[in-house]
Parts: structure tokens; C-alpha cells; sequence
């Protein structure tokens, strides 16, 4: 192991045992060797989070009781993205809750180098987290829903369609109240076909999706993964507590509209920026910015 991430290591379990840190997250790509990886994971010596972009990672051999795997979309992102990430989607697996403080470690791919401390308190930095939700997600709507429509988000976000950026809308969870606010712009393109050949935890519908994704309106999905339309208007009959930061247009508006009368969560990819903005209770909860140049990386 380099003696920069073996010191890195050992200042960061200094940092969480004296902050009382509930949890240290590893960005796991960034070593090469299973041993090292094995080796950290016992320096650490706290719960360990190991976040990954591969399918088929698995916790070092001797050491999956002692912690979890989370996996992010293999897409180029910013280290502040992929932390955003991973914390999403280690708090719809219930790895951490609202109120915990995480120590995130994390480099270049394939470095075999750690060479980043961050601290994150959920419910400060990221707002997902904020006291006021109980939970990050709506109640049906189960984890491994949720992680596919965050990847497929985050790849429309990072590759457009065919080369062109594309702006759309996922609307995910309470799913009848949500048809009751919005009426289709264009015949429904899912109408009619079985319910197992429209979930998008089906990796041959990804295609269908990504090409559907150009034209006007939102997908609605149920919790479990059945897309029951797309092209739909929204209107929601509610209004939103508070402005929405700036540089926000009326895709977000509207996705922040539509979780303001429901239990729904919104999942906005913008056109200009790629950037993936998710709305709950009206509120932008985080965004996921998109990378500049070629300054993507591990966090």
C-alpha cells in the first residue's frame, strides 16, 4: 500500500474516532490490489461504506460482514458528484440516516492512491439528508428502483442522446396521485404492454427510455420500476414554499411542483448543464453536476 493512503487512512480514523463519525466511506476504484483494499479495510477499523462503478465489485474476501458495497453509475463525474452519489444511495439502502457523520475517502481511479478527506454531517452539506425527512425516499419506492433511474439519469445527463444533449423529466413514486396532476402532451408510447416488458430495472428497456427521453413532458414510474407513461404534462396543484435557486427554468419547477402535493420524488436532467437536480416536498434535495473538460475522477 503507498504510504500516502496508509497515512491518509490513519489520519481519517483519527478524524472519525475524535468527531464521532458513524461511518467511513472508501471510494473503492482507486485501489488496484484486493490485499490493499483488504488491508484498508481493516486500518479503518470503523463501518466501512465501499462505493464502486463495477458491476460485479465484491467487499474483499474475509471482510463482507464488516462492511457494505454501494455502486454508483459508471458515467464520468466530479468528486463533489460522486459523493452526492454515494450517499444517496447508501441512504436508500438504510447504510446511513439522517444526523450521521461520514468520513469520505477517495482518489483518481485506478490509482492506488487515496489522496481525499472529506467530512460530510447529512442533513448540512447534502439537503437530502435535511431533519425534516424521515427517509429519503417515497414508501414504495424500493432502493434498487430508485439506484437504476439515478444511473440512467446521471447518463442521460453525462451523454445526451446519439451525441446531443437532451433535457427530461422521472417522476418516481405515488404514482396515482401523480396522473390524477398531469395529462398526456402525446399518446402514451408504454400504453398497452406488460408490465414486466416497461420496468426499468430491465436492462433491455434501457434503449426504449434513453430514446423516449427526447420529447416533451415526464416519465411517470411507479415504486416498482413500471413506467406507466411518458410525455406527460405536469400540473400540480400545488405551489412551492419557497423560490427555487436560481438558473433553474420550468422543468424543475415543475418537477419541484409535483412532489409538493404528493410523495413523489423528481428526477430533472437539464438540457444545458446535464446537471441531474432531485426534488422532494418542493425542495431541491441535491444536485449532480455534470464534469467540465476532463477533470472527472473519483471523489
Amino acid at each position: 500500500m503507498k504510504p500516502l493512503t496508509r497515512s491518509l487512512v490513519r489520519h481519517a480514523h483519527a478524524i472519525a474516532r475524535e468527531n464521532n463519525a458513524r461511518v467511513v466511506l472508501i471510494y473503492a476504484d482507486v485501489v488496484e490490489e484486493d490485499a490493499d483494499l483488504a488491508a484498508l479495510v481493516q486500518d479503518v477499523d470503523f463501518r466501512v461504506v465501499l462505493v464502486s462503478k463495477r458491476k460485479t465489485f465484491q467487499a474483499p474476501v474475509g471482510w463482507d460482514e464488516l462492511c457494505s458495497v454501494v455502486r454508483v453509475p459508471d458515467v464520468a463525474m466530479t468528486r463533489s458528484g460522486q459523493i452526492k452519489i454515494a450517499t444517496l444511495v447508501a441512504a436508500a439502502e438504510g447504510l446511513v440516516a439522517p444526523g450521521d457523520r461520514i468520513v469520505c475517502l477517495g482518489g483518481l481511479d485506478g490509482s492506488g492512491t487515496l489522496d481525499t478527506v472529506m467530512v460530510l454531517d447529512l442533513g448540512g452539506e447534502v439537503e437530502l439528508f435535511a431533519s425534516t425527512m424521515a427517509e429519503p425516499l417515497p414508501p414504495e419506492v424500493t432502493p434498487a428502483v430508485f439506484e437504476r433511474l439515478l444511473t440512467l439519469a446521471s447518463e442521460l445527463g453525462m451523454e445526451g442522446r446519439e451525441g446531443r444533449p437532451v433535457g427530461t423529466l422521472f417522476i418516481l413514486g405515488d404514482s396515482d396521485q401523480v396522473l390524477a396532476q398531469s395529462r398526456q402532451l402525446v399518446i402514451n408510447p408504454f400504453h398497452g404492454y406488460p408490465e414486466a416488458e416497461r420496468n426499468i430495472l430491465d436492462s433491455r428497456l434501457e434503449e426504449t427510455i434513453k430514446e423516449f427521453s427526447a420529447i416533451d413532458g415526464a416519465f411517470i414510474i411507479r415504486g416498482d420500476g413500471v413506467v406507466l407513461a411518458a410525455g406527460r404534462y405536469l400540473a400540480p396543484q400545488g405551489a412551492l414554499d419557497e423560490p427555487l435557486p436560481q438558473g433553474l427554468g420550468t422543468r424543475h419547477e415543475a418537477a419541484a411542483g409535483i412532489t409538493v402535493t404528493t410523495d413523489a420524488i423528481a428526477l430533472s436532467v437539464s438540457q444545458s448543464t446535464g446537471t441531474v437536480s432531485i426534488f422532494k416536498r418542493g425542495r431541491l434535495m441535491t444536485d449532480i453536476p455534470k464534469p467540465r473538460g476532463r477533470s472527472a475522477d473519483g471523489f
